[in-house]
Parts: C-alpha cells; sequence; structure tokens
C-alpha cells in the first residue's frame, strides 16, 4: 500500500502560485526560462518509520526551491527577498496553511533550508530551497 501525492502537489503548487511575489509555480524542476520569484516543488524523498494497525505510516520530503535572477538587482535585495519569502512559507506551513485532506501534519524538526546558484539557459539564478517533510494520513490515503 502507497500514498498518491497529486492532490497534494496540486494544493501546494496552487498556493504556492497565489502568494505575492511568485511569479508561477511548477510540479519539478524548470529546465527553461524563467521569470523572477518562479517556484518549483521538487520531490525528494520518502521513508517508513512506524505502521498502525493495517497501514504504514509515510513521511514524504518535498524542497520548494524560489529562483531570482542574479544579476538584474542588486544582492542584498535578492537575498532580503528569498529571506522574506522564507519566513512566510514557513509561518503558512507551520500555521493554517492545508496540505490537503491526506496530510496529517508537517514535520517542522525536519524542515531545513539552503541557499546557491544555479545556470539556466545561461542565466544565473539564486536559489532558495525549502526542505519540507510532511506525515502522510494512513486512513485518509490506505485501503486494506
Amino acid at each position: 500500500m502507497s500514498s498518491n501525492n497529486r492532490l497534494t502537489w496540486i494544493n501546494m503548487r496552487d498556493k504556492l502560485a497565489a502568494m505575492g511575489g511568485v511569479a508561477s509555480a511548477v510540479l519539478g524542476e524548470p529546465k527553461s526560462k524563467m521569470q523572477n520569484g518562479t517556484v518549483s516543488i521538487i520531490p525528494e524523498a520518502g521513508s517508513v518509520d512506524e505502521t498502525v494497525l493495517n497501514a504504514p505510516r509515510e513521511i514524504h520530503t518535498v524542497t520548494l526551491r524560489r529562483y531570482e535572477n542574479a544579476l538584474q538587482f542588486p544582492e542584498d535585495v535578492i537575498e532580503f527577498t528569498l529571506d522574506a519569502w522564507r519566513a512566510d512559507i514557513c509561518e503558512d506551513i507551520f500555521g493554517d496553511f492545508d496540505l490537503g485532506g491526506t496530510i496529517a501534519y508537517v514535520l517542522p524538526a525536519s524542515t531545513s533550508w539552503q541557499y546557491g546558484y544555479v545556470t539556466v539557459e545561461n542565466i544565473l539564478y539564486r536559489f532558495l530551497d525549502i526542505s519540507i517533510s510532511y506525515r502522510v494520513d494512513p486512513t485518509a490515503t490506505f485501503a486494506a
């Protein structure tokens, strides 16, 4: 038995796309030129750490990656923008953001973030990765 993340990822994508300052939200890593503020949802890992009755309890991890053109704005503007977005995401994820009916809760202690650079179609982007782990609710996603 295994859970399906389709609705969770669609819900995340729609929520991210509706956030102020986000140009677009996509599932998977973009492979072509993008706008500042593009956010991608990148599935990373999963595990089963326990079982409940007749179902495993899964943990899934995704990375939310935000891209900013590294040469379009002064460095401090980009860093402040990324940090403010990180704070907004963490506040939403740990607060009232609903990841969907199949998600029991987010695991705050497993949340981490890191910054980096990537070149896409000869454009240098500064990015911020936020790794979010969440517990799947086995009663909502598994059938005997």
